[in-house]
């Protein structure tokens, strides 16, 4: 194999297959929306770990979409999202980042890890069961 069929093989871009972004999309469908500001609005119960992800992997696939939605999602947005308290919206997020599954932006500033999202979304179950309260 000559090293440019290496390099192609072995540096990739961040970007995600139309097809791919489709399946990651609808498997998120099930849980939550993004409104065109970015916020995330999460229509089922589950843990609070599951929530952030499920919130950061919603903002990741919205900015996909549309630049104009910040992939990164802050601990206030996290609480505000979530219905978790700032203090455990935090700490959930040091999980995801103890996980590898998102990476810390800024200070307080968090953003999922693309190739993560498919393995966490097809993991959350299929139906929506137990609305969460607005």
């Amino acid at each position: 194999m000559s090293l440019e069929e290496l390099k192609s093989q072995f540096l990739v871009d961040d970007e995600v297959p139309n097809e791919k972004l489709e399946q990651l999309i609808s498997r998120a469908l099930h849980h939550c929306v993004v409104r065109k500001k970015g916020t995330v609005d999460i229509k089922t119960n589950l843990p609070g770990k599951q929530l952030v992800k499920l919130a950061l992997a919603a903002r990741l696939l919205a900015s996909k979409l549309d630049e104009s939605v910040n992939g990164d999602v802050t601990v206030e947005e996290l609480s505000e999202f979530t219905g978790l308290p700032k203090d455990q919206a935090a700490a959930r997020a040091k999980d995801c980042l103890d996980e590898k599954f998102a990476e810390r932006s800024a200070r307080g500033s968090y953003k999922a890890r693309l190739l993560k999202l498919e393995e966490f979304l097809n993991g959350l179950p299929q139906s929506v069961g137990g609305q969460r309260a607005s």
